[in-house]
C-alpha cells in the first residue's frame, strides 16, 4: 500500500514537473557550448519572467565587450583570477542587473567562460527572436 501511494505521488510530481518545463522550455533546439548556457539562461529568465529584461541586460554587456577595450581585456584575460573575476563581476552587477544575469555572469567567471558571453548572448537573442516568431 506504501509503494502505491509513493508511486502515485511520484508520477503525479513527475506531471507537474513536465508540464512547468513544457512552460519555459527555449523554442528552438540550439547546440554547443554557448547554446548550454543561453538555453540555460533563457529558462531561469523564462521562470521568473524577465525574458526581455535579460536579453537587454545581455545586449548591453555584449554591447559594452565589443565597444570598451577595458571590459573586453578584463573578460578574455586569463591572468586574472576565476575568483577575482567572480568578486568583480557580483561588484559590478548586483543591484543593477536581474539576479539571472547575475547568475549567467557569475557562473561565467567561475567556470572560466567569460570570453563566451558575445557568443552566449547571440545564442540567447535567437531564442527570444524564435519565441516571438521573428525570421
Amino acid at each position: 500500500m506504501l509503494s502505491s501511494t509513493v508511486r502515485r505521488a511520484a508520477t503525479t510530481m513527475g506531471r507537474r514537473t513536465m508540464a512547468t518545463d513544457a512552460a519555459h522550455r527555449p523554442p528552438l533546439d540550439l547546440y554547443g557550448l554557448n547554446a548550454r548556457y543561453a538555453n540555460a539562461t533563457f529558462v531561469a529568465a523564462s521562470k521568473s519572467n524577465n525574458l526581455e529584461t535579460v536579453e537587454s541586460e545581455l545586449l548591453a554587456i555584449k554591447n559594452s565587450a565589443e565597444n570598451s577595450k577595458e571590459f573586453a581585456s578584463f573578460l578574455e584575460n586569463p591572468l586574472i583570477s576565476r575568483d577575482d573575476k567572480t568578486k568583480t563581476v557580483t561588484d559590478l552587477l548586483s543591484g543593477k542587473t536581474t539576479p539571472v544575469t547575475t547568475n549567467l555572469m557569475t557562473t561565467l567567471a567561475g567556470n572560466a567562460r567569460l570570453n563566451n558571453i558575445v557568443g552566449i548572448t547571440d545564442d540567447y537573442i535567437k531564442l527570444m527572436k524564435a519565441k516571438r516568431g521573428e525570421g
